[in-house]
């Protein structure tokens, strides 16, 4: 009993705090070196997407974006990041070509610890946050459609 103890307590992991998230992302626009990084950094934390899944997008409304290959635009798990990040005004430009270097530097920041968070962090903190989310705004749907109904 012990020992499955201790294994269920090294594979838990608290996902990051949405803080923590905002004030790395603020640390690297801060430095010229890392300023591409960090819109590449709150891209993946705002929508949820590995950088590669993120190469060829284009704004879609509302703040979401439209992906190749997919039917429906992403939408941001917080809107109000799109705007406190400024992703639209402070996009790179990236050419297709250059895209890999960019995700290669922030691979490479990662590697050399100037992002305490990996895109691993920041993908599960989303997705938990997405799923607890949803978990509230299904209740409120079932309850329209009760009242509609009626």
């Amino acid at each position: 009993m012990v020992g499955s103890f201790q294994t269920i307590s090294t594979m838990t992991q608290q996902p990051p705090v949405d803080q923590r998230i905002v004030d790395e992302y603020f640390q690297l626009i801060s430095n010229r070196k890392t300023k591409d990084v960090g819109w590449l950094y709150a891209m993946i934390a705002t929508f949820g997407l590995k950088p590669e899944e993120l190469t060829g997008f284009s704004w879609g409304p509302g703040g979401t974006i439209r992906i190749a290959g997919r039917k429906r635009c992403v939408s941001p798990l917080h809107p109000q990041w799109v705007l406190l990040f400024e992703l639209k005004e402070k996009e790179p430009c990236v050419q297709q070509d250059s895209w890999k270097s960019l995700c290669s530097s922030l691979y490479r920041s990662m590697a050399y610890q100037d992002i305490c968070l990996n895109v691993t962090d920041l993908l599960l903190a989303h997705r938990l946050r997405k799923s607890h989310y949803q978990r509230f705004k299904q209740p409120q749907a079932s309850s329209r459609s009760l009242v509609a109904v009626s």
